[in-house]
């Protein structure tokens, strides 16, 4: 099974060393939605801070970033696009 890697980056990255073992591309953009809309929602919680600037990137186990997505788009609860 593939491993992906959702990084998190503002001004300084915050990645994800472990990686999540997923079926396909579609697995992890799915996954990435779920984990957005929790880290955004629960923003209190995780640094508190105003996401408007950040920005997830997914990468395969080669290191090719697969696709980024603002993560304002999750915001307050927003679906995304």
């Amino acid at each position: 099974m593939p491993m992906y890697y959702f990084h998190l980056c503002d001004d300084v990255p915050i990645l994800d060393s472990e990686g999540t073992d997923l079926d396909n591309v579609g697995a992890a953009r799915a996954h990435a939605i779920v984990v957005a809309r929790e880290i955004t929602f629960k923003s209190e919680d995780f640094l508190d801070q105003d996401w408007s600037r950040w920005t997830m990137t997914v990468h395969d186990d080669m290191g090719t970033e697969l696709f980024s997505f603002a993560m304002s788009d999750f915001e307050n609860g927003s679906s995304g696009k």
